[in-house]
């Protein structure tokens, strides 16, 4: 009895130990399928980002040589042609590039009217630099400020109020001063009682999507206003060949709300070869429209898209510079959002 008790203590230490390398042996087997699967999954998004880099580059040239064969950029050149599907070894892309300067550039605020609005020669002290109050004489406010309060008003179910609102606090927090645009502006002092807590950016935007962090912009607004807007580093004058009818609308506070379509109508007849004689279009006449503000030429674009490789995508967004002398450089690339 003793040695059966033996043996059948023995099999049992014999089996467990079989059961235990099995388990060992399955848990080894899975890590190491997880790593493979990791570093697959590594390739083929570098592999995706590489894609990304050449398409940059192809573009860059197809930029150049439109400079150098045109006067004007308009949503008829090839560079406007989107590209729906385009195989590539081990994958597939599809993706656009969009006009910059047919969007309203959130960074233009930073230029227009009140003191200290990143001008280097202002005073930003707080106790000495009083708020911008332009509640007094809505016909002697910002130009640039009114433009994008009607562009709001335009493509989001909102109030004017709500849309004051969030064109004086944007202009709040990319110019320099500390000092809330009267009366619906916002800096620190609104933004530092909120949970969490956060500062005014007072700085150039460096994405659209800091929109998101302004006040008054809900999820629903930006989602509206998102592809009308976007955040350059100087200073841009709206293409009116690529605008879109929102846009167009809202260069003047005194256009009907029917202006944008009715211009963008006009526009697929013939692109307009000046800002001269866009000014000409019946749908504005009569109308007092500041020309600074306007041009039939490009310098930034935004080349946006999504590349397939295997299992692995990436949406990836890159802004093109084109100099004066048709020179393209890249000055952002991101992914997943721009």
């Amino acid at each position: 009895m003793k040695r059966r008790a033996q043996r059948g203590v023995a099999l049992l230490t014999a089996m467990l130990i079989v059961a235990l390398v099995a388990i060992i042996g399955t848990g080894m087997l899975s890590q190491m399928n997880l790593a493979l699967h990791r570093s697959g999954n590594i390739w083929q998004s570098e592999q995706a980002w590489w894609y990304a880099v050449g398409i940059e580059n192809w573009l860059g040239k197809l930029l150049r040589q439109d400079a150098q064969f045109t006067d004007i950029d308009t949503l008829e050149e090839p560079w406007a042609e989107p590209v729906d599907y385009l195989p590539l070894d081990g994958g597939a892309l599809k993706g656009q590039v969009v006009d910059l300067q047919g969007r309203f550039n959130l960074n233009n605020l930073a230029a227009s009217g009140g003191p200290g609005a990143n001008n280097p020669g202002a005073n930003n002290d707080s106790t000495t630099n009083a708020a911008t109050d332009f509640s007094a004489n809505p016909a002697e406010q910002d130009p640039v400020l009114i433009q994008f309060q009607r562009l709001i008003e335009l493509v989001t179910d909102t109030d004017p109020v709500t849309a004051r609102t969030i064109a004086a606090s944007t202009r709040d927090w990319i110019d320099a001063d500390v000092n809330p645009t009267l009366p619906d502006g916002a800096e620190d002092d609104y933004y530092l009682g909120l949970t969490p807590a956060y500062r005014a950016g007072n700085a150039l935007m460096a994405s659209p999507s800091e929109l998101r962090l302004v006040k008054g912009v809900t999820p629903e607004i930006y989602a509206a206003l998102e592809p009308y807007i976007t955040a350059l580093p100087q200073t841009t004058a709206i293409n009116v060949n690529t605008a879109s009818a929102p846009v167009l609308g809202s260069i003047s506070p005194d256009l009907p709300p029917t202006a944008g379509e009715s211009l963008v109508e006009s526009r697929n007849g013939e692109p307009w070869q000046s800002v001269e004689a866009f000014l000409q279009d019946p749908a504005l006449a009569g109308r007092q429209i500041e020309q600074s503000g306007l041009s039939v030429i490009t310098s930034y674009f935004l080349a946006t898209g999504q590349i397939t490789v295997d299992r692995a995508q990436v949406q990836f967004y890159s802004v093109l510079e084109r100099a004066d002398n048709g020179a393209v450089r890249v000055i952002q690339h991101s992914t997943n959002v721009y």
